[in-house]
Formats: structure tokens, C-alpha cells, sequence
């Protein structure tokens, strides 16, 4: 009896994770406010270190998904 080989099933194509993008709302130490994109974070923690690194005197920092 010949032996047949096992098919395996088609390979699935993977879609590209799509880039996450945040939004900053910066609040100043001066009292001034300004929104800032953030495309480059893998997550809402690393958006905040980012702005946190990138600009000075921060007084407050909210996240927010990018839509």
C-alpha cells in the first residue's frame, strides 16, 4: 500500500499589524496645554515615556487612542 503524504492546509496570509498612534494632551508647568501625536509607542506606557523624554517642564500627561 503507497504511502501519501499529509497536506498540509494552505498558509494563511497575515494582514500587517496595524501601527498604533496615540494622542497627547500636555499640560505645562507654565499652564499652557498642547496636543501632540505619538506614532512610534507600542503602548499607552511607552507614549508616556516618550513625551516625558522629549519635553520639558510637563506638569501632566493624558494618552489617548489615536483615531
Amino acid at each position: 500500500m503507497p504511502h501519501t503524504a499529509a497536506r498540509k492546509p494552505p498558509a494563511t496570509t497575515r494582514r500587517p499589524r496595524r501601527k498604533l498612534r496615540f494622542i497627547a494632551a500636555v499640560r505645562f508647568a507654565d499652564g499652557r496645554s498642547q496636543c501632540f501625536s505619538v506614532d512610534n509607542a507600542c503602548d499607552h506606557e511607552d507614549a508616556r515615556r516618550m513625551v516625558f523624554d522629549e519635553l520639558d517642564e510637563v506638569a501632566a500627561v493624558v494618552i489617548s487612542d489615536y483615531r
